[in-house]
């Protein structure tokens, strides 16, 4: 029993002091912890601040370095811990630090502190030495910092929806400079984030005007992880390779953003591989200010506009911080207006907004439309950043007489679509375009050069193919650019709907190139305004209230060349000294009230271009007949033709384009008996006209016809109807109508010949009209039809107008597409029961005034079109 006890008793002591060692060297422990956690803490402090280094330089760090680093982080708190309760441990310790008032937690306390001195050791002495980051793999998408936008939810949804299609490799994004392409793309990487199992990288380049391949070979290698210093040795050649062959082997997706032209991804030695359809898994998305690029890149094509009103004042609102708009009615009302003035652009609501954004008095910002109407680079902010950044579309025109013409276009009233016919003979009458040989030339060259601008989103497209329209704040840019940037503000002059009643003060006439006060209330030109203009080439006056203009006005105009005094309906007479104008070339008086001609008008013999168009009160215009060098005369909708008048006209050797207007049957059939000007009759206007011996055979005669009205006749047909068979036809005849307005009109059965106008795009047909039914007749055109022709009717119609059509039943005896169709308006037509109107283009249709009962029994041509 004793040996029980005593062996007992010597395991309890030597338990005891086991336990007792730990608390005997607690305070050694505790200096020693100190010194381990400074250690580590300053080990730490200097790989951190070493690897942050090298991640500047792009590297990563090193798993081994991560995790000693996370073992760090990890034991940090347990020291910080215990070194803080070290002051109450070390109260509870007594004689002589043997003994404890609580013998069991200093015991455990002062095993933690022993184990944790060990542990931190340990990982001191497991540091790694040497590097500690490499160059890594990066990743496969990386999101990109964008704010925060307003109305490119639907476009982006778009994008989104093209992107996705299997068929769709290339997608190219065009629009106009600051309408939000950028933001775009840059959207489209981050939602590709969410693509991570379809993709596995996202590369974004910025391309930009001018183009280096180089450039774009690094960022993409670097993406790649191909850089380093055997990538710095590599041709473009060898890099291209290495892309391709890296790029081959992963699905991917190719961000360019604002690409100026084509760019071969493979030719041009980049080394993008091109997508396919059979490799659906690449992709290429660029941006662009062209739709022309989108072309030679072989692009799928997706327009971004400008942002609806709704989403463009919430837009500018966005950016007027504060409670600018609410300290005054006034402010709201002219924040609307200037937010209007920005039409749509991203960059400019952006800009204006935050410039506009902590004014607070309602005169600053009255101020601001003031500028913004005539000088909009009395603002840096708006010259810096929105028409130098617009500027750089008109910089890539590069050739000069795009530039100029493109200039020209800022000439028109704001917001207003531009004829392009007219713009096409301004552009002629200064010399812009060679205007010296064939007409046709002329015009395609000038097509042509409107659809660049077009394609350059320098122009914009309207619904009416014969207009384009330019955006108000690139027209800013124009005229900034047109006077010299700022510099020569009196260069061109342009205050179109700005509500003049008078000439605007100039103080220098001298530097004066163009002038438009077009849309103005201007009444009177007295005698006091007599400049001298030697250097005014254009002068725009039309649309005003023109009554009187001072024979001295026109003294001192050498240079001018165009004058356009159109539509003011009140101006009676011109002065005498029009004749100075020697330079004229292109003159203008449409819908004007004049009742003579200036005797000295025959001393322009210059003068190519003469518009009379709707003027019904001349009493003579014989004076034409020494004007030698006219081109182009237009007289139709207004005084009538005569027999000595077409004598007169065909003293005109140089005539290209004819305009008339005849209400004499025998005047009708003499000028269509001379060949040379039938065929320049580019527009007619008939009024009164009875002729009840045949067709008029307009196809035989005027094979550059584009216009025609017919009002008030009394006539069979305008198209011999035996020549509905002849398989040439369709060649020769009306190939370039596009409007035809007939109205009050007796004897006309059918308008059968209008399948023979392939360009036609506006008809307006208005009773009565008794003996009308079909517009089509199948009997007549059926014969060509079934010969193998490629006629397809009314494929360029935009705008058909039926009204007061008592007998009319047909339009076309089957279902006809309409490519083009924009609008279609029946009123009273009561034997019309069918539309030849396709279910794809029935949303388009537009009725107005129709009789519910006739609606009610209106055949469809099928049960989706009727829905």
């Amino acid at each position: 029993m004793g040996n029980v006890l005593s062996n007992g008793f010597q395991a309890a002591t030597s338990f005891f002091l086991e336990k007792a060692k730990y608390i005997l060297e607690l305070e050694d422990n505790l200096e020693a912890l100190q010194e381990v956690a400074r250690r580590l803490k300053a080990m730490k402090d200097d790989l951190q601040n070493q690897l942050e280094m090298e991640e500047r330089k792009g590297l990563r760090a090193l798993e081994e370095i991560k995790v000693w680093l996370s073992e760090v982080k990890a034991i940090q708190p347990k020291v910080t811990k215990l070194l803080e309760d070290r002051t109450s441990e070390i109260e509870r310790l007594s004689m002589c630090g043997y003994c404890s008032s609580n013998f069991f937690l200093t015991y455990r306390y002062s095993k933690d502190v022993l184990e944790t001195v060990e542990k931190v050791q340990s990982i001191l002495s497991s540091k790694p030495s040497g590097e500690v980051a490499r160059l890594g793999p990066p990743p496969g998408i990386e999101e990109i910092a964008t704010q925060r936008t307003v109305g490119l939810e639907k476009v982006l949804e778009a994008t989104w929806s093209r992107l996705m299609e299997k068929e769709v490799g290339i997608l190219g994004l065009y629009g106009m400079g600051g309408i939000g392409k950028t933001t775009l793309l840059k959207q489209i990487n981050n939602k590709l984030l969410e693509k991570k199992d379809e993709f596995e990288v996202v590369i974004f380049v910025v391309v930009s005007q001018n183009l280096q391949v180089e450039k774009i070979q690094n960022e993409i290698g670097e993406r790649l992880g191909l850089c380093g210093q055997a990538w710095e040795k590599k041709t473009q050649n060898e890099k291209a390779s290495s892309i391709c062959g890296a790029l081959t082997r992963k699905r991917f997706v190719m961000l360019l953003d604002d690409i100026w032209r084509k760019v071969d991804l493979v030719e041009e030695i980049i080394g993008i591989p091109l997508p396919s359809p059979k490799n659906g898994s690449k992709v290429v998305v660029f941006t662009t200010r062209s739709k022309y690029v989108c072309g030679r890149m072989g692009a799928h094509d997706l327009e971004v506009k400008q942002l609806d009103q709704k989403n463009a004042w919430e837009l500018f609102r966005q950016k007027i911080r504060g409670t600018t708009l609410d300290s005054d009615p006034k402010i709201l009302e002219l924040a609307k207006q200037i937010c209007e003035k920005c039409k749509g652009l991203p960059l400019a609501l952006t800009v204006i907004g935050e410039t506009m954004s902590y004014k607070t008095s309602v005169r600053e910002w009255q101020c601001a439309i003031d500028d913004l109407d005539s000088n909009a680079d009395n603002y840096p902010e708006v010259r810096d950043e929105i028409l130098k950044i617009l500027k750089l579309s008109y910089d890539d025109l590069k050739d000069e007489t795009l530039q100029q013409c493109f200039q020209y276009c800022a000439l028109f009233p704001e917001d207003k679509e531009i004829y392009k016919d007219e713009l096409v003979e301004y552009w002629v009458s200064e010399g812009i375009i060679d205007g010296d040989g064939e007409r046709e030339r002329a015009m395609n060259q000038s097509y042509k050069i409107i659809g660049i601008l077009v394609s350059a989103c320098l122009l914009m497209p309207v619904d009416t193919l014969d207009f384009v329209k330019m955006h108000d704040v690139i027209r800013q840019m124009a005229l900034w650019v047109a006077s010299n940037f700022g510099k020569e503000e009196e260069k061109f002059i342009v205050k179109t709907g700005a509500g003049l009643h008078q000439m605007p003060e100039v103080r220098d006439w001298n530097a004066v190139r163009r002038m438009s006060l077009a849309e103005n209330e201007i009444q009177n030109i007295a005698g006091d305004v007599s400049p001298v203009c030697p250097n005014l080439t254009t002068l725009l006056l039309k649309d005003n209230k023109l009554v009187n203009i001072s024979g001295d006005f026109f003294l001192s105009m050498p240079k001018l060349v165009v004058l356009d005094l159109s539509n003011n309906k009140n101006l009676t007479k011109l002065p005498e000294e029009v004749s100075k104008l020697v330079s004229l070339r292109f003159l203008d008086l449409s819908h004007t009230s004049l009742e003579n001609l200036p005797v000295g008008l025959g001393k322009l013999i210059q003068l190519r271009y003469f518009y009379l168009t709707g003027v019904r009160t001349l009493e003579s215009i014989s004076v034409i007949s020494s004007l030698v060098n006219i081109e182009m005369l237009f007289l139709h909708e207004g005084t009538f033709l005569s027999l000595e008048l077409i004598e007169d006209i065909k003293l005109l050797k140089n005539l290209k384009g004819l305009g008339v207007s005849i209400n004499d049957v025998v005047v009708l059939e003499r000028l269509l008996s001379i060949p040379k000007l039938a065929r320049c009759i580019d527009a007619i206007s008939l009024d009164g006209v009875v002729a009840k011996g045949g067709p008029l055979q307009f196809e035989t005669a005027m094979t550059g016809l584009r216009y025609i009205m017919i009002e008030r006749c009394i006539i069979s047909d305008i198209m011999d109807h035996t020549r509905y068979g002849c398989t040439s036809t369709s060649a020769i005849c009306f190939q370039n109508l596009g409007y035809v307005n007939i109205s009050v009109v007796s004897g006309i059965q059918d308008l059968s010949w209008l399948i023979f106008a392939p360009n036609l795009a506006i008809v307006f047909l208005e009773g009565p009209s008794p003996e009308l039914q079909e517009i089509i007749s199948r009997e007549k055109v059926c014969g060509i039809l079934n010969k193998g022709s490629s006629i397809v009717p009314f494929r360029k119609l935009h705008t058909i107008y039926l009204e007061d059509l008592e007998e009319l039943k047909s339009i076309y005896w089957e279902r006809l597409e309409w490519p083009s169709l924009k609008r279609m308006e029946i009123k009273y037509c009561p034997k019309l029961k069918k539309l030849p109107l396709s279910k794809e283009r029935a949303y388009y249709f537009d009725l107005h005034e129709y009789n519910e009962e006739w609606f009610e029994t209106l055949e469809w041509e099928d049960e989706a079109t009727e829905e």
